[in-house]
């Protein structure tokens, strides 16, 4: 006789990213005359600041897988259906950890997708530990929350990989393009921090000048850290730096932030005659396709390095069924909040449809390294349960008509360690 567990096994393979019609087996969990309905948490800031766009969007994202396996249960004659259960962390790791323990005593949730940025997850670690909450994030990339398996730690990364990554990706990006000086603003958070501290590390091991520039979250303005930056390439170009070799870096975070800095540094002429770069936050057509950032952008050639997405089926079929619910295209890295709603559902069953958190923990690991979701790679969970495959695009803006848009120049490959820079 096949257990329910491996009937899952089975079908994994065939149900991620899939729409009705995929075939999710009626024996993934025994079969009751009633149905029986699984509450998820989705926790992502909706209001509160510059992340917003994307928590919305993340959210939504969330709701569409949810809606696309209750269909493909439906149809297999499968009683068990899944709802969503969501709040509002307003990008603030205090009200993040509050808002998930509301979402465990309300509605129950074992498993919740979220918190946006890995400054609110570990803001909620404390909490889902204690009440056994499989927290599934789809962009908290610091490598200060790593934390090895055998911890029966209940933070899973099977999103977006970890700031190593990114901070290899745009060290050797930076001195591929042959920058010798830079000025390096970065957020003073969980993340950013991490990036800054990799990055720099490997640039200065290079032989480059580094001068790092901290500010803090949610300022109401940046003009005191981009006059410092202004007079730090002041003092780079007259000490022998061009304006071929000197750069800023921006690991910057919210939209609303990062329009601030940028606004600030057009008033800059140092500012304004060197090249940018940046992290994948800033990735974003709300920047870059929209005035006056968009333009100055462009002039500054700015160059990012940004989680690769992979032209597949999956990735074709979330965006087209995001569209279609919603009227709109998805964020970046919404397929990674997708995503993972998927790996807690699959792994929910696998465990028998039991919304029991150690269960559920686990099941999630086999069910994320057999997944391969609309990002285009497969997961695979490192020792430290995070994602262990990282691919980055290198992207530039360059102008489209009458606004702007990136082309890839480039490609980083985490499995080689290196950067490839193809050109426009």
């Amino acid at each position: 006789m096949v257990s329910s567990t491996a009937v899952v096994l089975l079908v994994i393979g065939l149900i991620v990213g899939a729409g009705v019609g995929y075939g999710i087996s009626a024996a993934v969990a025994p079969s009751t005359s009633a149905t029986k309905t699984i509450t998820i948490g989705a926790l992502e800031p909706l209001t509160g600041g510059g992340d917003a766009i994307y928590g919305i969007s993340f959210n939504q994202a969330v709701e569409l897988a949810v809606d696309q396996m209750n269909a493909n249960l439906s149809a297999a004659g499968n009683k068990i259906q899944f709802a969503v259960a969501t709040a509002d962390d307003m990008g603030s790791p205090s009200v993040a950890a509050t808002a998930l323990a509301s979402l465990y005593s309300t509605d129950h949730i074992q498993v919740v997708i979220g918190p946006l940025t890995s400054a609110e997850v570990q803001g909620v670690l404390s909490t889902a530990d204690t009440d056994h909450i499989v927290v599934l994030p789809p962009a908290s990339t610091a490598t200060s929350l790593e934390f090895p398996r055998s911890t029966s730690n209940y933070l899973v990364r099977p999103g977006q990989p970890g700031d190593q990554y990114e901070g290899a990706a745009l060290a050797q990006t930076v001195i591929q393009l042959g920058a010798k000086n830079v000025v390096y603003l970065y957020r003073d958070d969980t993340s950013e921090s991490g990036t800054y501290n990799y990055s720099s590390a490997l640039m200065t091991t290079a032989g480059l000048k580094v001068d790092g520039i901290e500010f803090q979250p949610s300022q109401t303005s940046y003009s005191a850290q981009v006059t410092t930056a202004s007079s730090d390439a002041q003092t780079f170009l007259s000490s022998g730096g061009t304006t071929s070799n000197t750069v800023v870096i921006c690991a910057c975070d919210e939209v609303t932030e990062d329009e601030n800095i940028f606004t600030n540094a057009m008033s800059s002429t140092y500012l304004s005659s060197i090249k940018w770069f940046g992290i994948e936050a800033i990735d974003t057509p709300s920047l870059y396709a929209t005035a006056p950032w968009g333009p100055w952008m462009q002039s500054v050639n700015f160059t990012m390095t940004t989680p690769a997405t992979f032209a597949s089926p999956q990735y074709t079929y979330f965006n087209s069924t995001f569209y279609a619910k919603y009227g709109t295209v998805p964020q970046p890295y919404s397929n990674y909040a997708y995503d993972n709603a998927w790996i807690a559902m699959i792994a929910i069953l696998m465990a028998g449809g039991n919304n029991n958190g150690a269960d559920i923990l686990s099941t999630v690991y086999l069910a994320a390294d057999h997944f391969f979701g609309s990002t285009g790679t497969g997961v695979w969970l490192d020792n430290n349960n995070e994602q262990t495959f990282a691919y980055y695009n290198v992207v530039e803006v360059v102008p489209s008509g009458t606004t702007e848009t990136t082309i890839q120049i480039g490609s980083y490959n985490g499995a080689t360690n290196t950067v490839t820079l193809t050109g426009g």
